[in-house]
């Protein structure tokens, strides 16, 4: 199997998604743990919606690492995959903040 450029259009792309995947993690992070601090909702369920957002932000840094230094390898198609993961579970988590809000 013959794989495109490491430096190609899909990586470049992909790294994209997540450093704004990342971003949209740590926002929601802060979300969802000021509202774990302040009280309001369900404190034990926006609780783990924060240390979901965390894991999301791990999931796509860690996905962005094997991206960029997986070179022709396996590793490479992972990190697409932590990628699409980490995006999946961010949108997840602004449905959520959305049906829990105040």
């Amino acid at each position: 199997m013959v794989f495109g450029n490491p430096g190609g259009g899909l990586q470049r792309v992909a790294r994209v998604l997540g450093t704004a995947d990342g971003v949209a993690h740590a926002a929601l992070f802060a979300l969802f743990a000021w509202r774990t601090v302040a009280g309001s909702g369900f404190r034990v369920v926006q609780g783990v919606f924060a240390l979901l957002a965390g894991l999301g932000f791990a999931l796509g840094v860690a996905g962005s690492m094997l991206i960029r230094y997986g070179g022709r390898t396996k590793a490479r198609s992972l990190g697409l995959y932590c990628i699409a993961a980490s995006t999946t579970l961010a949108g997840g988590l602004l449905v959520m903040a959305n049906w829990t809000g105040d």
